[in-house]
């Protein structure tokens, strides 16, 4: 049988089965809204018409990872864009740059995106310490970052003491640190309300899906949460630091996806924090996300064909260096010599 008539008869034969689940997963979906619809979970959204005039800072980062025999190039690039209308031109970019080679193991992603998330905390210190912004967003959880799963590396516990130091300064400073993220996969509002209603949520079921269900298209905010954590039973952080961290989940605009806002204990002003996300949404219309966060966002990826050029480069400069180093790991891997189609 060739390929076109393989695919066809299978696709005949599948079809019917794959409707009859989609039709069980709604007859799920309509017994869990029928459980939840009337617990107050969604709350309107207050709109604020006032200008901001606060001074803000926006931190994010970007990565890239070639890989070769043994190891593997990586680069990682953070930006802090600072917003504060007494600066000329209104802005000012924070950024930090950094590459280098990892043995290549199981955990090299996972280590990578751990210095990624470390020089992000460097550069939102740079922040805080040098223009004293009222506004700290961080691109990601708050609550993710603090309960990252550990692995045995040397990148973990410094990242882990670069965020308890970054929470630390904040709230010695007073700054409002807050925790921007868009995670379709996300389960910790479908956590909450499962305990909470001692209700049993299909697989299939995340965030996103119940929250369509209960706000639509329509803009909102969620009622607040705190995540629980399934590797730490507490939610101490350090000797020195206890936190844990109130969610809310907002849908700025009303073809947007709903975005996870998270914040320390400490904090008593996110019903403000939340205005001001809505605020700052406004100006990307569909997109539905603080568009200086995406800005930053731009500012510190690191493109594909840029993170390709630096890697020949270096490849080229040590072949010429050292060519039994370059022949021992610095060399084209298979996948790299593969045809193109």
């Amino acid at each position: 049988m060739d390929h076109y008539s393989l695919w066809s008869e299978r696709y005949e034969s599948c079809r019917d089965r794959i409707f009859d689940d989609l039709r069980n997963y709604k007859l799920q979906i309509d017994r869990i809204r029928d459980r939840i619809s009337d617990k107050g979970l969604i709350l309107p959204l207050k709109l604020s018409k006032k200008g901001i005039n606060a001074r803000m800072c926006f931190v994010d980062g970007g990565e890239g990872i070639r890989e070769l025999l043994g190891a593997a190039i990586y680069f990682i690039r953070a930006s802090g864009l600072i917003l504060d209308k007494n600066l000329r031109g209104g802005d000012e970019f924070i950024r930090d740059l950094d590459m280098n080679i990892l043995d290549y193991d199981e955990y090299t992603k996972e280590r990578v995106e751990l210095l990624r998330g470390a020089m992000e905390f460097d550069v939102a210190l740079r922040c805080v310490e040098e223009r004293d912004p009222e506004y700290l967003f961080m691109d990601g959880s708050l609550y993710v970052n603090a309960r990252k799963r550990p692995i045995e590396c040397d990148e973990y516990p410094i990242y882990r003491k670069k965020f308890v130091r970054l929470l630390k300064l904040c709230k010695k400073n007073s700054v409002h640190v807050l925790g921007v993220s868009e995670d379709s996969k996300s389960r910790l509002f479908s956590n909450y309300l499962a305990i909470k209603y001692d209700i049993k949520f299909p697989r299939f079921m995340t965030d996103s899906c119940i929250l369509r269900i209960l706000g639509g298209d329509e803009m909102y905010r969620t009622v607040e949460f705190t995540p629980q954590s399934r590797f730490e039973s507490d939610d101490k952080l350090t000797s020195t630091l206890i936190a844990s961290f109130p969610t809310v989940y907002v849908q700025p605009t009303h073809l947007s996806n709903p975005l996870r806002v998270d914040v320390p204990d400490w904090e008593r002003d996110f019903d403000k924090i939340i205005s001001l996300v809505v605020q700052l949404s406004r100006g990307s219309k569909q997109y539905g996300y603080p568009l200086p966060l995406y800005l930053a966002h731009l500012d510190a990826r690191i493109g594909k064909k840029q993170a390709d050029w630096c890697a020949r480069q270096l490849i080229h400069h040590i072949s010429k260096k050292d060519i039994d180093l370059y022949n021992t790991i610095l060399h084209e891997t298979r996948r790299g010599l593969r045809p193109r189609s």
